[in-house]
């Protein structure tokens, strides 16, 4: 009885363990990205898995790493007023985060009501 017990845990411990496509909380519907400069996009996957992303008439591709972290670079971007869709798949799930625009992107902090304080 002990065998199928181990072999239903080993199952299981190797389905929990594949990682999911993920990215940071940065990334969300109607973000910014910064215009006139090369924009890094990054987040984790299984290992070895292929990630694409697609933006404003790019398509980039790269691998997950061996701990599953990817990152790749779109090429330079221009001023949008309208707003598009930035998309990461690994094959399997697909991210896709509306109304995001390209811009001047301006990090500040110190006041009680922003994202992050001065210290």
């Amino acid at each position: 009885m002990k065998l199928p017990v181990t072999l239903i845990f080993l199952a299981l411990l190797n389905v929990s363990t594949r990682a999911e496509l993920r990215m940071p909380s940065v990334f969300g519907d109607h973000m910014v990205l910064q215009a006139g400069k090369p924009v890094a996009v990054w987040g984790w996957a299984a290992a070895g898995e292929k990630v694409k992303v697609v933006f404003a008439g790019q398509e980039k591709e790269t691998i997950a790493d061996g701990e599953g972290a990817w990152r790749l670079q779109l090429e330079v971007l221009n001023p949008s007023f309208k707003g598009a869709v930035l998309e990461a798949s690994d094959g399997s799930k697909t991210l896709r985060f509306e109304d995001v625009l390209v811009g001047e992107v301006w990090v500040c902090g110190g006041q009680s009501n922003m994202e992050w304080s001065l210290r």
